[in-house]
């Protein structure tokens, strides 16, 4: 079987409940499947100089506009992953909300559509939920 290769958006929380562990462990999940991790910058340390020239608004919109797939985790609230949401949701883009089991997400993003949503208690169950949504979206796209 020929399997697709995903252009994969990852969405985390960058400065505020920022899990640096699970975004890894994300990105990980996303490679072995054979994607490409369109966002990589998600993975390195914040500093707090600005970097010259660049207009963070500008890549970020226009990574989650142009991905096949946005991979966010909502577990926690961040703004700037809200505004990653709705723009690949605006551009039609397949959307995968990963949440830790228990937590509160916003009811907005819970009835957005469509969507998929990869409910998980520990790293494992991270991991299987997010291989079998990104199976699924390759069967989409």
């Amino acid at each position: 079987m020929d399997m697709k290769k995903l252009k994969v958006y990852l969405s985390v929380p960058m400065v505020t409940n920022r899990s640096l562990g699970r975004a890894k462990l994300m990105a990980e999940v996303i490679e072995k499947e054979g994607h490409e991790l369109t966002s990589p910058w998600v993975l390195g340390r914040i500093g707090r100089e600005r970097s010259a020239g660049l207009d963070v608004f500008k890549r970020d919109e226009s990574g989650a506009e142009s991905c096949d797939v946005l991979v966010s985790d909502v577990s926690e609230p961040s703004i700037g992953v809200g505004m990653e949401i709705m723009a690949a949701h605006k551009a039609g883009r397949q959307i995968i909300l990963v949440v830790k089991s228990g937590n509160i997400t916003s009811r907005m993003l819970m009835h957005m559509q469509p969507k998929t949503v990869v409910e998980f208690d520990d790293d494992d169950s991270l991991v299987r939920g997010l291989e079998d949504a990104l199976r699924r979206a390759v069967t989409l796209k």
